[in-house]
């Protein structure tokens, strides 16, 4: 009868501490790739958000502090949808359940799960929260847009979950620098309005630099200012210094690299700005197509993003 007992309570236990996420659900195919003991990271899908892909084109971290009882996550997907999916194959892969999540920077394909997880604290820079109640709303129609037939995702209620809204868990962070979980964290610029930070973890040289590195192509000046992104890349080339070699840099898209990606991406602006304004001052026109030039990443001339690039450097140099 004992015995009976013992097996009954060991039972109910483990049902209670079996993860909410334990029976059958859509992974979608998702893979997390293992950095620490403690530390997940998703990379982004390559190439803008479309019905194949349904908007997961930005990259994510998971982190789990043992010591607190909790797990952070770095972006929280494009749909309620897609973040279901996220929390599912998470948990299955790593037993992990997400207890606080963070919005980087107003990027819909990074913010608009938020709502996938109603019990996560949120949290975000006062600037980012505010960028989101201004953009959110505009950005994700465009995203429907391009997401086709899987905008359904997004569900019929638009609202965007912006953290530190009354009633919600979580908070607001505001400066230039601070801490944040498991992260350090620094606020740079795409533009002199649209905020990004700056992630690095405590306790490894992993740094998380969305909105300002790719590395699938060349950095994506869309919604961007030439001039801010050349000065932010100046900025976290000072910030990471002390890591040296032993730095990885978690991109946008594309896969986990080493430091040269942030020269690699850094020169190529600056090339960029030159190239532009010598065709300029030789009477070149913006219909005329974008230059290559010696040094430039194998495949970036013929990468989407340097076209488009070329044609928003060109007609902001065109105004100075």
């Amino acid at each position: 009868m004992l015995t009976q007992c013992r097996w009954a309570v060991g039972l109910l236990i483990s049902l209670w501490l079996c993860p909410v996420w334990a029976a059958p659900c859509s992974t979608d195919g998702l893979v997390w790739q293992r950095l620490t003991d403690q530390a997940y990271w998703l990379s982004g899908e390559v190439g803008d958000a479309d019905a194949a892909n349904r908007g997961r084109v930005s990259a994510l971290m998971a982190v789990q502090v043992p010591s607190e009882g909790r797990v952070w996550l770095l972006g929280s997907g494009p749909s309620p949808k897609m973040g279901q999916a996220l929390a599912c194959s998470l948990a299955q892969q790593t037993g992990w359940q997400v207890s606080d999540i963070v919005n980087p920077w107003a990027r819909p394909e990074l913010v608009l799960g938020n709502r996938a997880w109603p019990r996560a604290a949120l949290w975000a820079h006062q600037a980012v929260a505010e960028a989101m109640h201004q953009q959110c709303a505009h950005c994700e129609e465009r995203l429907k847009v391009r997401m086709g037939a899987a905008a359904q995702d997004l569900g019929a209620d638009s609202v965007v979950t912006v953290p530190g809204e009354q009633g919600m868990a979580g908070g607001l962070v505001s400066g230039d620098h601070g801490e944040l979980g498991p992260w350090v964290w620094w606020r740079l610029q795409r533009t002199p309005q649209q905020p990004v930070l700056v992630w690095r973890l405590k306790r490894a040289a992993l740094w998380s630099a969305p909105g300002l590195l790719w590395a699938d192509g060349p950095p994506d000046l869309r919604d961007a200012d030439l001039r801010t992104l050349q000065a932010s890349l100046k900025h976290l080339s000072a910030l990471v210094r002390h890591d040296g070699n032993a730095l990885t840099w978690l991109p946008e898209q594309g896969s986990a690299q080493g430091p040269a990606l942030l020269a690699q991406s850094a020169d190529y602006l600056d090339t960029l700005a030159r190239t532009i304004r010598a065709r300029q001052a030789g009477g070149g026109l913006e219909t005329d197509a974008p230059a290559r030039w010696p040094g430039l990443p194998s495949g970036w001339a013929e990468h989407p993003r340097h076209a488009l690039n070329w044609q928003r450097a060109w007609r902001q140099i065109e105004e100075e």
